[in-house]
């Protein structure tokens, strides 16, 4: 099963979404972001640890604090090497595309071999414009 965030207009129609892949992948992210926060490496990044994964939404306050989180977090992951591990979680979508991640940041993608940090900082700022949620879904 795995993990789409989506924006819905006020007709109840999707109008933007990303489709972040498993559950597990999103982890993760999730488990890399927390290292660098116990490293002191990275400050604390509420929005984005400690919300459950499996329901409920980012409200449009919650947006705006998350869009500064996610760009400190891509800051600091492009200073990172690639990993491994995270590359072979998406191996199947970097063969499709002929990609080769150059460092932590573009280890993250989505299912379209896009950046993942970058797609969720857009939806937030759809988010933030349109005055929505972001649905979990």
């Amino acid at each position: 099963m795995g993990l789409y965030l989506c924006i819905f207009d006020e007709c109840g129609q999707e109008s933007s979404g990303v489709e972040v892949g498993r559950y597990q992948y999103f982890a993760e992210l999730r488990q890399r972001v927390a290292a660098f926060v116990d490293q002191g490496r990275l400050r604390d990044v509420p929005v984005l640890l400690h919300h459950m994964d499996c329901d409920g939404s980012w409200s449009t306050a919650e947006c705006k604090k998350l869009l500064q989180e996610l760009s400190e977090i891509r800051e600091l992951f492009q200073q990172e090497p690639p990993s491994e591990e995270v590359r072979r979680c998406k191996e199947d979508v970097f063969k499709l595309y002929g990609v080769v991640p150059q460092n932590l940041f573009e280890c993250f993608i989505d299912a379209d071999c896009e950046f993942l940090l970058d797609r969720l900082m857009q939806l937030c700022g759809i988010a933030i414009g349109e005055n929505r949620p972001i649905q979990f879904q």
